[in-house]
C-alpha cells in the first residue's frame, strides 16, 4: 500500500491529462467492443425524461422499473447499475430527478430497497436548476405520486454536508432511508479539498452497513461527480478487502465505470481528483488502526417506524417530534442513520 501511495503522490499533472485523453478515446471503442446502445433512452416518449439529451443510460446496464403505481407508468428512468469491487451491483448511478420524473425516482428507490442516497449537487447551481427537490422540509411531509415522504431529521454535521433521515409511505408500508447531500462540489469541477468527500463516504458506508441494496448516487447528470464518488468508494472497498495491488490503475477503473454509465468521471480535473483523494484515503488507512477507522464518526441508529404504520401515524409522530425536539433540529445536532425494510418488486 505504501508503494501505491507513493505512486499516487508522484503523479505528474501532465501525465494525468494525457491519461484522461486516453480515457476519452478508449470510451468510444468501449461502446463498439461491448455493443453498448441507448435505444430505450432515445425513444420519443422517454426523451423528455432525460435531463441532458447527450447523457443516456446504456440499454445493457439501465435500471428497469418494474413497480407499477399507475396505468401510465413506463419502465424507463435515466439511471444505471454500476458494479462494485466485489462484482455485485453496488451502486445505482442516476441523473437528478426532473419535475416529471419525481414519482419514477421514488419508484426506483422503493423497488431496489435503497437505504442510502449520496447527492453530490445542489438544487440550484450557477442560476440553473440541477435537481428537483424529492424530499420534504424538516419535520414536514410531501407527496410524490402515491409516495408520501417525511423528513424526520435534517442536520448539518459540517458546512459541506446535509444529512436527512427520510421516511416514505406507500400503500400502508413504511420504510426509512438516509440522504447525504454534499454541498461543496461545483458542477464540472472538484471539491476544494479531499477531507469533506471522504468523510461523507465514511458516513454513507456506516449507514449502509451490511445491507445488500445498492447505494443510490446522483449529481445532476449522474456521470461526472457521480462517477468520482463511485470510483473512490470502489477503491476503498479494494483496500478494505486487501485486493488492491501496486499496479492498480485509475484509468482501468474509470473505463470500467464508463462501460456501465456514460461519461462517468466527466472532466480532466475530476479524473485528477481521484488520484488526490485516493492518496488521502490510503494515508488514512496507514495512519489509523483498522478497528478504529470509523471511531471518529457518530454511530446513531434510530428506531425504524413500526411495520404497518400509516402516513397519518407518521404525521402524528412528526408533530410530537416537532414539539419535543424543535430546538435540537434547528441546531442541526445529531446525525441519524437508519435501516429500512423494503420489498423489491420482481
Amino acid at each position: 500500500m505504501e508503494l501505491l501511495l507513493s505512486a499516487l503522490r508522484a503523479v505528474d499533472p501532465a501525465a494525468v491529462e494525457q491519461e484522461y485523453q486516453v480515457v476519452r478515446s478508449q470510451s468510444l471503442q468501449l461502446k463498439k467492443d461491448h455493443g453498448l446502445t441507448t435505444e430505450v433512452g432515445s425513444l420519443k416518449d422517454n426523451a423528455k425524461k432525460n435531463r441532458y439529451k447527450d447523457i443516456l443510460p446504456y440499454d445493457q446496464t439501465r435500471v428497469v422499473l418494474s413497480l407499477q403505481t399507475s396505468g401510465s407508468d413506463s419502465d424507463y428512468i435515466n439511471a444505471s447499475f454500476v458494479q462494485g469491487a466485489s462484482g455485485d451491483c453496488r451502486y445505482i448511478a442516476s441523473q437528478a430527478p426532473l419535475s416529471s420524473t419525481l414519482t419514477d425516482f421514488w419508484r426506483m428507490i422503493w423497488q431496489h430497497k435503497i437505504k442510502v442516497i449520496v447527492m453530490a449537487c445542489r438544487e440550484i447551481e450557477m442560476g440553473k436548476r440541477k435537481c428537483e427537490c424529492y424530499w420534504a422540509a424538516p419535520l414536514q411531509s410531501a407527496a410524490f405520486g402515491p409516495f408520501t415522504v417525511t423528513t424526520q431529521v435534517e442536520s448539518r454535521p459540517n458546512q459541506d454536508v446535509v444529512v436527512r433521515t427520510l421516511v416514505v409511505c406507500y400503500q400502508q408500508d413504511v420504510h426509512s432511508l438516509v440522504q447525504f447531500q454534499y454541498l461543496s462540489w461545483p458542477d464540472h469541477d472538484v471539491p476544494y479539498e479531499t477531507t469533506g468527500i471522504l468523510d461523507l463516504l465514511d458516513r454513507a458506508r456506516s449507514s449502509q452497513g451490511a445491507e445488500s441494496s445498492p447505494v443510490l448516487v446522483h449529481c445532476s447528470a449522474g456521470c461526472g461527480r457521480t462517477g468520482v464518488i463511485c470510483a473512490l468508494d470502489y477503491i476503498h472497498d479494494l483496500v478494505v478487502t486487501k485486493k488492491i495491488t501496486e499496479d492498480f490503475s485509475v484509468l482501468d477503473l474509470v473505463l470500467e465505470l464508463r462501460r456501465q454509465r456514460p461519461s462517468a468521471v466527466q472532466t480532466k480535473d475530476q479524473y485528477g481528483f481521484i488520484f488526490t483523494a485516493a492518496a488521502s484515503m490510503l494515508e488514512r488507512f496507514l495512519q489509523t488502526p483498522e478497528d478504529r477507522l470509523y471511531s471518529n464518526l457518530p454511530e446513531v441508529t434510530p428506531t425504524p417506524p413500526p411495520l404497518g404504520s400509516t402516513a397519518q401515524q407518521i404525521d402524528s409522530s412528526v408533530q410530537r417530534r416537532r414539539k419535543s425536539s424543535q430546538s435540537t433540529a434547528e441546531r442541526g445536532s445529531g446525525v441519524l442513520t437508519s435501516c429500512m425494510k423494503i420489498r423489491a418488486a420482481a
